[in-house]
């Protein structure tokens, strides 16, 4: 009598603004894997039931897309995943998170079940607005850093990292995050190897863990507060010229401790290290649009030795200067 595979059911739910590709993007990693499960052992078979999901009544219409949502209230699930939020500033984020309240009540009873609750993008904003992430760690798209940080104080976030796991609780990155989110929850039921398997078929990288080669800080949204911004041009322009706290409290018209007060409520850094990365990104610029060499690179970003400097840039981008130019500088 054949074996029959444990089935792991998958939901993701689907909501007013929600990014269509993060919605029907896990559903297809999904069926893929259930491709890849031919080829293994039976003893070692899953079968991945994934399937859209609604808190509303009626059936979902997402920029044109319509989708066949079974309700969410008593579906028995494994995992419930939650596509990004669709929005161009923070603005619009933070209203369409208000109006999602048959959302926010849905996955607070979802929680309580203990059953694991994935967040793409932007949507662990919407989990973190339900109150279910004060005390965890989580991750978000590295753009909402600042945002996410000034309004949700309580939730300890890693906005380098692509996917972060507290508990219960899984959160990924930016927009095709869902990627190494739906491969996460492979590995999670399936095992490393599966996961893997399954990145190579996607042409996705299996090993990315971190959004740092991907940030761009003058994206960032949010730094929150005049004298922040006001410190960032002098900071700019003073790059590669030395400076004192002193010298920058007085172009801000404040003093040393607010200036600090400021920087660390608006980025979560100090000065010093704000600096640090304008220098990068002067770097990361300069490695993508020229040929410069690292020795001219370094001089232009305000530091005197190439191995020092590459070891500070490495430890922003988590990657080399010269391995950041291959992925990302001009091509012959």
């Amino acid at each position: 009598m054949p074996l029959t595979p444990q089935t792991i059911r998958i939901g993701v739910l689907v909501y007013p603004g929600c990014l269509r590709s993060s919605a029907v993007g896990p559903l297809d990693v999904f069926r893929i894997t259930n491709t890849l499960m031919q080829y293994r052992p039976a003893v070692q078979r899953l079968h991945f039931q994934a399937d859209w999901f609604s808190a509303r009544d009626e059936e979902a219409d997402i920029g044109g897309l319509r989708f066949a949502t079974r309700p969410l209230h008593g579906a028995r699930l494994d995992a419930l995943i939650l596509p990004g939020i669709d929005h161009r500033d923070t603005q619009e984020l933070a209203g369409l998170i208000d109006r999602l309240l048959p959302e926010q009540q849905a996955i607070r009873n979802f929680a309580k079940s203990g059953r694991l609750l994935a967040s793409s993008c932007s949507s662990t904003c919407l989990v973190a607005h339900a109150g279910l992430l004060d005390g965890h760690r989580a991750t978000t798209s590295w753009w909402l850093g600042n945002y996410f940080r000034k309004q949700f104080p309580q939730v300890r976030l890693d906005a380098e990292e692509l996917v972060v796991q507290d508990g219960q609780f899984i959160s990924s990155g930016g927009v095709t995050s869902f990627l190494d989110l739906s491969l996460w929850l492979v590995g999670h039921f399936g095992g490393e190897a599966l996961r893997q398997t399954a990145a190579k078929v996607l042409v996705v990288d299996g090993n990315r863990s971190s959004q740092a080669p991907y940030v761009a800080a003058a994206m960032m949204q949010d730094h929150g507060h005049a004298v922040v911004e006001r410190a960032r041009r002098w900071l700019n322009r003073q790059l590669g010229q030395p400076w004192t706290m002193a010298q920058l409290a007085e172009h801000c018209h404040t003093s040393t401790r607010t200036l600090l007060r400021r920087f660390q409520e608006a980025t979560g850094m100090t000065p010093v290290r704000y600096a640090q990365q304008l220098s990068v990104e002067r770097a990361k610029a300069l490695l993508e649009s020229t040929r410069l060499s690292l020795e001219e690179i370094t001089q232009r970003c305000g530091y005197e030795d190439p191995a020092t400097f590459s070891k500070v840039f490495k430890r922003w981008v988590q990657a080399t200067p010269r391995e950041y130019r291959l992925r990302f500088g001009l091509r012959h």
